[in-house]
């Protein structure tokens, strides 16, 4: 018996060297690709004191628009919805640190650390307030995050389908991290350093993707494919959601998303009297088996949460859009409602 538990021993050691060293080979492999295919920069390195943040810029006029997406995605991703935009006025979309052609952040990333980054970005760069801000998702967060931080920059708001702290999503919805148990996760996020060492980071990341907006062109989602697969912006996302913690233990799941965001944004404050336009998706999408979950929860999205956000400011008004959750299939709403903003900010004047 001891032979045979003996043998077996060895084999999973076996096993497990040999995983290791895969993993150690796919990640320096992969290292050496991303050398080899660098592509152009789209945009620009603005320093911003020892490190660069990546900006799009074009269009002229006041009040500039700033585009900030959801999720983790590179501002590429929001690169035809600008091109519209700056038909009419000054358009920006940008990279967060560590995410396309930004550097990495100097430290794990906070809701208090991206908006600064932006507000010195804009400022470096000369793009002057006032600004209209378009946020989907966690980018609505931020937005408003960054009103409440530099009022008198922010001139107007567009949410798209924007987070909301408390959101208490049915589990199906929750991103896979979040299904986990807490000491789950508290164990992965330890594990991280090892996770990007041997290869699972880059192997994740590569098969994480957003749909590109309907209007892109083949080669702009093609070059959204590929910076969406850079393992540097997966892993600054995941120390980020780590960094959001009660003494290093992931707090408890709440549908929410990042605490740290979650918390900045309800402690942020109403809006006043700026214009404001919150797009919210009129459709939902539920794996078989839980359409009616889905369908109730989506009610509460609509009526409730997507609602309270339009009650933020005295000018706000909400708009249901024929599109579901990600938006990608209705870029023209976006740049409706973004140039709506645009157009009562100046009339404002």
């Amino acid at each position: 018996m001891r032979k045979w538990v003996r043998r077996l021993s060895c084999v999973f050691l076996t096993l497990v060297v040999l995983a290791l060293l895969g993993g150690f080979t796919y990640e320096q492999v992969g290292r050496a690709r991303d050398a080899s295919q660098l592509f152009a920069r789209i945009g620009q390195a603005v320093d911003i004191g020892g490190r660069t943040l990546n900006l799009y810029r074009s269009g002229e006029g006041t009040p500039a628009v700033i585009l900030e997406g959801g999720g983790n995605s590179p501002g590429y991703a929001m690169a035809s919805l600008q091109s519209k935009i700056a038909d009419s006025t000054r358009a920006c979309w940008y990279d967060r640190a560590g995410v396309g052609w930004s550097d990495p952040p100097s430290s794990p990333r906070t809701s208090a650390s991206v908006v600064r980054d932006l507000h010195e970005l804009l400022r470096r760069a000369g793009v002057l307030p006032p600004y209209v801000v378009v946020g989907g998702s966690v980018g609505g967060e931020y937005v408003r995050i960054y009103t409440a931080r530099y009022p008198t920059d922010v001139a107007g708001l567009v949410l798209v389908d924007a987070s909301v702290p408390d959101m208490h999503e049915p589990d199906f919805a929750l991103a896979p991290m979040n299904r986990l148990s807490g000491r789950t996760r508290h164990l992965i996020c330890i594990a991280l350093p090892a996770m990007t060492r041997f290869g699972i980071i880059r192997f994740m990341a590569s098969r994480e993707s957003r749909p590109a907006l309907s209007d892109s062109s083949p080669e702009q989602a093609n070059t959204l494919a590929k910076l969406e697969a850079q393992p540097t912006a997966f892993e600054t996302d995941a120390v980020q959601a780590c960094a959001a913690t009660d003494n290093g233990r992931l707090l408890p799941r709440n549908g929410g998303g990042n605490p740290d965001i979650d918390n900045a944004a309800r402690n942020a404050g109403s809006l006043g009297d700026r214009p404001l336009v919150v797009l919210t998706a009129g459709r939902y999408w539920a794996p078989p088996g839980f359409e009616k979950e889905a369908a109730e929860y989506h009610e509460v999205w609509v009526h409730q949460l997507q609602a309270s956000l339009a009650r933020l400011s005295t000018h706000g008004r909400q708009v249901v859009v024929d599109a579901h959750h990600d938006m990608a299939e209705a870029p023209e709403a976006m740049v409706t409602a973004a140039r709506q903003v645009v157009d009562q900010v100046r009339s404002k004047k």
